[in-house]
């Protein structure tokens, strides 16, 4: 059965949303991630993770081509990096949400690939629920990954070494796409002023929402430590994170939604 949204006819779309699919929008960035990993990295692993979970399910969700540009004005000091503007992004996405609401589409998921994207599409996905027919919710890909499974694997030091371009991403490359890791490059890279209130690092955000230029605080444009990944432990976040997406639109799918009640 067909999955790939844009493989659809519009017949068959029309079909697609008489049997309650989900349409899954993968969301990263082009972006610098040190000098051992490529540009791609968070659309690739966005991507990947959707398309093991969708391919399991496709009668019951669809993937849509992934949003590869993103607001990350902060790696601008590292060449390669494709910033967009925070409004030009939370409109874009949100666009496209409204769209596949007018199309009949109620449930729509977007899985997040980059750690900044997660303001951004928060208000989109609020954007698309309150503004269409469809509700909307998001999730960046490493929150499905259990406690336990990071408690097992987890090498680099905390807080930070899982952070950007680091042990679990790194991983997650190697297992993905190892052709594209240049492992012999990867560096332990920590900035130098980290405290309880100020740490980067994907396995639990720091209780402050703050982000400078990556510059001020890396040396490579890594944070984290790289040297601790292998492939075997990205073929195991992979495979639970599948699991967990799986679950996610299977529950997602089976929410109700209930109708508005005005109390003026």
């Amino acid at each position: 059965m067909k999955y790939r949204y844009e493989e659809f006819t519009w017949p068959e779309i029309l079909e697609a949303v008489g049997q309650r699919r989900v349409p899954v929008l993968p969301v990263g960035t082009i972006e610098q991630h040190g000098p051992h990993l490529p540009l791609v990295t968070d659309v690739l692993c966005a991507s990947e993770m959707a398309r093991r979970a969708v391919e399991r399910i496709p009668y019951e969700a669809m993937l849509l081509p992934p949003v590869y540009y993103a607001f990350n004005e902060h790696h601008l000091d590292f060449p390669g990096t494709i910033a967009i503007e925070g409004a030009t992004f939370i409109n874009y996405v949100t666009d496209i949400g409204k769209s596949l609401a007018h199309h009949g589409f109620r449930k729509i998921l977007l899985v997040n690939g980059h750690g900044s994207n997660v303001p951004f599409l928060d208000v989109a996905a609020r954007n698309i629920t309150n503004h269409s027919d469809a509700i909307c919710a998001m999730v960046p890909w490493w929150n499905l990954i259990p406690k336990e499974l990071f408690d097992e694997l987890r090498e680099s030091e905390w807080p930070g070494g899982m952070a950007h371009a680091c042990e679990l991403e790194t991983s997650v490359l190697l297992y993905l796409r190892g052709d594209l890791v240049q492992i012999d490059l990867a560096q332990r890279d920590f900035p130098e002023q980290r405290s309880e209130f100020f740490y980067w690092d994907l396995q639990k955000a720091s209780p402050v929402y703050f982000q400078e230029f990556f510059s001020r605080y890396s040396r490579t444009g890594t944070l984290g430590d790289p040297t601790k990944a292998s492939a075997e432990k990205g073929r195991r976040f992979v495979d639970a994170v599948a699991d967990r997406l799986v679950a996610l639109i299977q529950d997602f799918r089976g929410h109700t939604i209930e109708p508005r009640i005005d109390h003026h």
